[in-house]
């Protein structure tokens, strides 16, 4: 076990002594609007105020439904499993308990049998959840001459939290800029090279450095550009904070998504011995208004940061200006699950495919009208197609080969949380693994044309693939929206960086009902939607979009299961490389 750090701001930061009565007192928020219940006297979507949610009708629906490839099953799924008695679905609450016990029924419907702990339906997973108390929260930048200082409003300018021990945090860090925050040796590329930012808070800009010869992948994001990996890299460091720059462009969403990701409590996987994982004393993100403040201060922009972060030789740098004031946090262990169920193989038991889709989404939050983040396309959506894939391979009369392993993952919305730790803690060895599939927000509406690969020309499973949604007639198309980095963003990932070639696909917008115009029209209503509390189920989805999708992964695991040769990464692929290290792959 690595050593583990202090996780307050260094004694040696003292020299302002913040000056509290004005410099942390002056900058203190209000109350926030938000919390994981509804308060008394508030209406939270269809449950009255202070009255628990009708929780009954999950496990009883759920065992009258019969997971199948059809509409009127994908339908039905989804929208039981975005019902307000669902409570929004956040990890740890009456209303995931809920969610997690009719899916438990909704597999043995399907015909699966369990593959978690002890031979049941669940998968624990240890996890703590921190919550940012913004009643004892100010923070503000201060000039390092201290004649000027502004405050940070949490919600405006910055949302921010800390996994380190619960409790009221007092910061006054120097800042540094770290242009990306990207140490990536293959692209001749190191924003730290050169600097200590130990004790020191790194700001850096979201998405990967855009630069035009060659390096990185062009408008298809890596994962250096990833928020995750930035904070990552700055503990790695010895950093005491990071701060990420939001952009709606490279961040591929507004900051109203970094607002209600980032309410409520977030959460992490705890070491084996149940102890905290050593954390940055403060991680978080800024706003670009926020962001374009603090570069004044420091007599520089936003748009001169840019460019120097692009420059030739560029490398991290403190600026004069400092990031202070007071934060608490509290905590809570919490204990959640994984949903597992299998299919075992017939002639190779010991081998497989696992496919997986999250169960959880946002909670809820105190509200005059409708507080639930119902997550009907993110992700009941995905959890009824892989239930249907579940319930029509396990109809097939001949057995297939390998085993199929069928996931339905928490704490996806906290950084895939459930797929890392069931990749760690596997039904089967990531070595035995021949693929990993992925359903997440599916396509609730028509048909289409086209299929697009997230993240394409990672596998040879895409080939596999092509030959599938040929026969559909449909054909595979890229990503989309490469610049959002979807390949990096959901639970695939997690066994990826095991080795498992791993694919996630989704209809493309080529709509057999109104072409590219229309499919350009849906994604703009799901991005407005997505993660906000308009994500709800819509008697008007057709689902049929999602059944060609669902019905497209059902194909590619039997051939995958039926081969006498495993799929593997393409050549060049970094994913490959921890395969080949594995001994993996028959």
């Amino acid at each position: 076990m690595a050593p583990r750090r202090s996780l307050h701001a260094p004694s040696t930061l003292s020299g302002l002594a913040l000056a509290l009565a004005g410099w942390i007192g002056a900058c203190s928020d209000p109350p926030p609007p938000v919390a994981e219940k509804p308060g008394p006297e508030r209406a939270v979507g269809s449950a009255a105020a202070g009255q628990p949610a009708a929780g009954g009708e999950a496990p009883d629906a759920a065992a009258t439904l019969v997971p199948d490839l059809n509409v009127a099953f994908l339908r039905e799924a989804t929208r039981l499993l975005s019902d307000d008695s669902m409570e929004g679905r956040r990890p740890g609450t009456p209303g995931g308990k809920r969610a997690v016990q009719a899916i438990v029924e909704m597999m043995k419907r399907a015909g699966l049998e369990p593959a978690g702990d002890g031979g049941g339906w669940t998968q624990s997973v240890p996890m703590r959840s921190v919550q940012l108390d913004r009643r004892h929260t100010g923070l503000a930048i201060r000039s390092a001459d201290g004649k000027q200082y502004e405050r940070l409003h949490v919600g405006n300018d910055v949302m921010v939290s800390s996994f380190g021990p619960a409790g009221p945090h007092k910061i006054d860090l120097p800042v540094v800029f770290a242009g990306y925050g990207v140490t990536a040796p293959e692209y001749d590329w190191d924003d730290y090279a050169g600097l200590d930012v130990k004790g020191k808070l790194v700001l850096v800009f979201v998405g990967d450095p855009p630069v035009k010869d060659g390096r990185f992948k062009g408008d298809a994001l890596t994962y250096y550009g990833r928020w995750t990996y930035k904070f990552e890299r700055a503990l790695e460091l010895g950093a005491a904070g990071c701060l990420v720059i939001h952009e709606d462009e490279p961040a591929s969403y507004g900051w109203n998504v970094v607002q209600s990701s980032w309410s409520g409590p977030r959460f992490q996987i705890l070491q084996a011995d149940g102890g905290i994982p050593p954390a940055l004393a403060m991680q978080g993100w800024i706003s670009r208004k926020g962001a374009e403040r603090l570069a004044k201060m420091a007599g520089a922009s936003l748009e001169a940061w840019h460019a120097a972060a692009l420059a030739k030789g560029f490398r991290a740098r403190e600026v004069p200006v400092r990031v202070g004031g007071n934060f608490a946090t509290t905590d809570a262990r919490v204990t959640d699950v994984n949903v597992v169920g299998k299919l075992p193989g017939k002639a190779h038991p010991d081998e497989g495919i696992v496919l997986t889709a999250h169960w959880d989404h946002l909670g809820t939050k105190l509200s005059n009208g409708d507080g639930i983040f119902n997550g009907a396309v993110d992700n009941a959506s995905g959890v009824a197609g892989m239930l249907a894939v579940a319930g029509s391979l396990a109809r097939r009369p001949e057995k297939l080969d390998r085993t199929v392993l069928f996931v339905a993952t928490t704490a996806e919305e906290q950084g895939l949380l459930g797929a890392k730790y069931h990749a760690e803690h596997p039904a089967l060895p990531p070595a035995k693994l021949r693929m990993a599939g992925n359903l997440d927000s599916m396509n609730v509406h028509g048909k289409t044309r086209t299929v697009q690969v997230i993240g394409v020309g990672q596998t040879e499973l895409e080939d596999l693939l092509a030959e599938v949604v040929q026969e559909q007639g449909r054909t595979v198309v890229p990503d989309e929206r490469p610049g959002a980095g979807g390949y990096f963003r959901s639970d695939h990932f997690a066994f990826a960086r095991k080795g498992v070639p791993a694919i996630y696909f989704r209809g493309g917008k080529d709509m057999v009902d109104g072409g590219v115009a229309r499919g350009e029209a849906l994604a703009k209503e799901h991005a407005e939607r997505y993660h906000t509390v308009e994500d709800e189920w819509d008697p008007s989805w057709s689902f049929e979009g999602a059944l060609q999708d669902a019905q497209a992964l059902a194909k590619l695991v039997v051939r995958v299961s039926q081969a006498e040769r495993a799929p593997a990464w393409k050549p060049g692929s970094a994913f490959g490389k921890i395969r080949a290290q594995a001994g993996a792959g028959k």
